[in-house]
């Protein structure tokens, strides 16, 4: 029996779309490897989780760009503003590059559930007040942190709520079955929360 190429093991995860035979082989393969190969100061993991030197960022995305430029292929920065709302405009780049991580999971989660609705993204100050939102909310996009709230189109809110928890580090608000969306966010450092609404 033939081994496998090292190009024919990076497609294993470059199309790695959540089938169940694929969970079943990625499971099979954790149990296989040596604890030393888990360790998350393993320098494989390291290295597969750093930037090359010298990267530059390619994103496009801005504070001041037009409401219709695409944070990521399926997602726009108007859909982080209420629709476009000029008062609803981020101010910095960092906001931007929060916005980018988030609609990156995003982009995930469509290719497992489909189309998915952001109800609220960017809250600046005065309009987070009126609607209520915590002092301190993630909305508020301030220095490393943002949030949206989102659901997907098919109705299959739950399975969203329970894929979210599972595969987003950061924090969610389960809100799926009494407000209708989950809350996805980012708080400064970005710890491990999870509340009910």
């Amino acid at each position: 029996m033939a081994n496998i190429s090292k190009q024919d093991f990076k497609n294993f995860f470059k199309y790695y779309k959540e089938e169940s035979q694929q969970v079943a082989g990625v499971e099979i393969l954790f149990d296989q490897m040596r604890d030393v190969l888990k360790s998350d100061e393993h320098n494989w993991i390291t290295t597969y989780r750093s930037k090359p030197e010298g990267s530059v960022n390619t994103n496009v995305f801005t504070a001041d760009a037009p409401f219709d430029t695409n944070v990521t292929a399926n997602f726009t920065y108007a859909e982080l503003t209420n629709g476009g709302e000029e008062a609803r405009r981020f101010t910095r780049q960092d906001q931007c590059e929060v916005a980018v991580e988030i609609c990156e999971f995003l982009e995930k989660a469509r290719a497992k559930f489909g189309p998915i609705k952001i109800t609220s993204g960017h809250r600046p100050p005065a309009i987070n007040a009126a609607v209520g939102g915590a002092s301190s909310s993630e909305h508020l996009f301030a220095s490393g942190c943002g949030a949206v709230d989102a659901y997907p189109s098919n109705g299959s809110g739950a399975e969203f709520e329970t894929w979210c928890d599972n595969n987003w580090p950061y924090s969610i608000g389960y809100g799926m079955s009494y407000r209708g969306f989950v809350h996805i966010g980012i708080r400064a450092g970005k710890p491990r929360v999870r509340w009910d609404y």
